[in-house]
């Protein structure tokens, strides 16, 4: 029977597909649970008579959101933008929507942004957490969580796992000649930058070289710029930064104290999201971000990808998503 007038309802489209409301229901909200004909069928029928779920309906009759969160440290990060256009690009794909907060390197900001969309969301993907691990873990009581660039035991993470890349960096630095180097840091409270500057010393003092580590920076393009006196002043001749955006702007902070990239001073970066972008094009390392927003949400909306390539972590867990070095101009043999 054809819905003349008016909205066309589950129990329309079940009485002319010629199934159960609770089948049609079944096909719009967990096609998995049916043969792929079964769905096919019920879905024309439904186009054919104007059917349209209606979302906020759906989130009532199942007590499920159908909106995620996702909480940022800088949203003018390159890498934080990008992840954060995957992950909603993703989330669009299963009708989920993103509520996006940025906290402005601030836990207690955080904490607050967190405790709100605990009220409003199914999950919150939380990158670059600056919480407390026992702030963290009490958020994960109250709502399913995911981590990227952190990680805490017994909750699931995602991070790029740059470690082998940098090694590669600073063997190849060695052997140009490469006998002073520094390592640029990022925000002092980044788990991801305190990774990156163990690997980074531990692998500069196994060449036995010196390593000099730069004060930490909110690793903003200005900061830098601004740290390139300091660069010069250690006598390093090769800089690795915690990211792209720190090395671009050291790159332009030397070249206007007369300094040149890689001539005077190599430099390297990390993300590979800027790199290109700038002259020379900085060598760095794969971030990785668009992959690991896609897979925060399959992990939130408990989707876990089938293909295991990308390595997993303690029990499941966690998982290193594998950065890879890319060469450009910004690495050369010291003067």
């Amino acid at each position: 029977m054809k819905k003349q007038a008016g909205r066309a309802t589950l129990k329309d489209v079940a009485e002319e597909a010629g199934v159960s409301i609770s089948t049609v229901s079944r096909a719009f909200s967990s096609p998995e649970r049916l043969s792929p004909a079964t769905v096919q069928h019920i879905k024309e029928v439904a186009a054919r008579l104007r059917f349209a779920v209606n979302p906020v309906a759906k989130a009532l009759i199942t007590g499920t959101s159908m909106n995620i969160g996702l909480v940022v440290p800088d949203i003018a990060n390159p890498y934080m933008s990008t992840l954060l256009k995957a992950a909603q690009a993703h989330s669009r794909e299963r009708s989920i929507g993103v509520f996006a907060a940025d906290t402005d390197d601030s836990a207690r900001i955080e904490r607050e942004v967190c405790h709100q969309l605990a009220q409003q969301t199914r999950g919150i993907i939380l990158c670059g957490p600056r919480m407390s691990v026992p702030h963290i873990r009490e958020l994960s009581e109250m709502i399913p969580l995911v981590l990227v660039s952190r990680v805490v035991e017994g909750i699931p993470s995602l991070y790029t796992g740059s470690t082998p890349a940098l090694e590669e960096l600073v063997d190849e630095l060695v052997g140009l000649g490469h006998r002073r180097i520094a390592y640029l840091s990022g925000p002092a409270q980044s788990w991801a930058n305190k990774q990156r500057s163990r690997a980074v010393s531990r692998r500069v003092a196994a060449h036995g070289a010196e390593f000099v580590k730069l004060p930490p920076t909110t690793a903003s393009y200005s900061d830098g710029r601004a740290a390139a006196g300091e660069v010069v002043e250690s006598g390093a001749t090769a800089v690795m930064a915690f990211d792209d955006v720190l090395a671009s702007g050291l790159v332009e902070g030397l070249r206007r104290l007369g300094r040149s990239v890689p001539d005077d001073i190599s430099v390297t970066g990390h993300d590979d999201i800027l790199a290109e972008l700038v002259y020379p094009g900085i060598t760095t390392v794969t971030g990785q971000s668009a992959r690991i927003g896609q897979l925060a949400v399959d992990w939130l909306l408990e989707e876990p990808a089938e293909d295991s390539d990308d390595g997993d972590g303690e029990a499941g867990r966690s998982r290193a998503i594998e950065g890879r070095v890319v060469h450009r101009g910004s690495v050369a043999a010291p003067p």
